[in-house]
């Protein structure tokens, strides 16, 4: 009897302090992404602020430089950004009779990992149209921002409404815009999203030296949560096609044309990195497909909707040069030039 008690107490200790334990985890991780939004660490700070419309912008009238990149790959970047926070080096006026507005949003990749503001593929499309027009004077306004996902492009378009654009374009990058579409929702520190959280830092943690030097947050992460979240792609997507339908509601009252480009990770372009990937993780091809998968289900919902879309993945997979960074797996300037060059001669005025 004694013997059976002091198991019994030994087995309430020990679910004791598994409880605690998993309190303490929750409120550490709750805190550590309601931390995130408030845009007060360092890193953030000098380049983000809250938004109450569209979560969070660019900080109006800055210029950092940032010295980064692999030791085969040294490269300085110039972040600057203008009256209205925009990843461009003018300022953004009262609109003139002649001219276009092609208003653009997207993430870090849309953002820019770039030497010049001048690369970046809007900013080539915006060139090659005053280059070939001499009637309108085009404007690309490139509102890319790092970390924007669904949600952000909706208040994005809200905010900026009055901008007056004729064309809305959204660069979806499809590598970790689904994963992050939860995590900007106002429930993103419900029991179940943090315990994903905590779950998704735990299995990083115990990764390997190999598998940690693949760089993270574009595509691999992505692809990792919906391996163990299999029910969240579900979720998601329906998160990423309400925003879209509000969207599209907007720019049908604004009479804005309305454009998506599907960006694809390198996972999903460069084959041989593919395998490496999936070689190291031992992930099954369903797995490596899930990305690839969450896109064609997007397509098909923007054909089904006729929203105008492009899929940039056939045209950096025909690329002869390298298009995404080694550092960071972020889009290069190639890569940006080769869209550059697509929209201008995929849409038509």
């Amino acid at each position: 009897m004694k013997y059976i008690r002091l198991v019994l107490i030994n087995v309430a200790v020990f679910f004791g302090l598994l409880l605690i334990l998993s309190i303490a985890a929750y409120f550490i991780e709750a805190n550590r992404i309601k931390t995130f939004f408030t845009f007060t660490a360092p890193a953030q700070a000098v380049y983000f602020q809250p938004d109450s419309i569209a979560i969070f912008i660019h900080k109006p009238n800055i210029h950092l430089l940032d010295n980064w990149g692999t030791p085969e790959e040294k490269i300085s970047t110039e972040r600057r950004t203008n009256n209205l926070g925009f990843r461009e080096d003018v300022d953004i006026v009262e609109k003139q009779p002649n001219e276009y507005r092609i208003l653009v949003t997207g993430d870090s990749h849309t953002d820019g990992v770039l030497k010049h503001n001048t690369e970046s593929f809007i900013n080539i499309w915006e060139e090659k149209l005053n280059a070939s027009d001499s009637i309108f004077q085009y404007n690309c306004m490139n509102g890319g921002s790092g970390f924007y996902t669904f949600r952000n492009y909706h208040g994005f378009l809200k905010k900026y409404t009055d901008l007056k654009p004729e064309v809305f374009l959204i660069n979806v990058f499809t590598g970790n815009d689904f994963r992050e579409a939860a995590i900007f929702e106002d429930d993103r520190t419900s029991v179940s999203n943090v315990y994903k959280s905590v779950w998704m830092r735990f299995r990083r943690k115990f990764q390997s030296s190999d598998q940690k030097a693949i760089p993270y947050n574009q595509g691999l992460e992505q692809t990792l949560f919906f391996e163990s979240f299999p029910a969240e792609k579900e979720r998601t997507m329906q998160l990423a096609q309400q925003y879209l339908l509000k969207i599209q509601e907007i720019c049908k009252q604004e009479n804005i044309r309305l454009i998506v480009t599907l960006l694809p990770s390198k996972l999903d372009v460069n084959p041989t990195f593919r395998k490496e990937v999936q070689t190291l993780h031992n992930l099954d091809d369903a797995t490596m497909n899930i990305n690839q998968e969450l896109s064609k289900k997007l397509a098909d919902f923007l054909s089904k909707e006729n929203i105008e879309f492009f899929d940039l993945k056939p045209a950096l997979q025909n690329a002869t040069e390298k298009v995404y960074w080694d550092q960071d797996l972020h889009i290069n300037e190639n890569a940006h030039r080769i869209i550059g060059e697509l929209l201008y001669e995929k849409v038509i005025f």
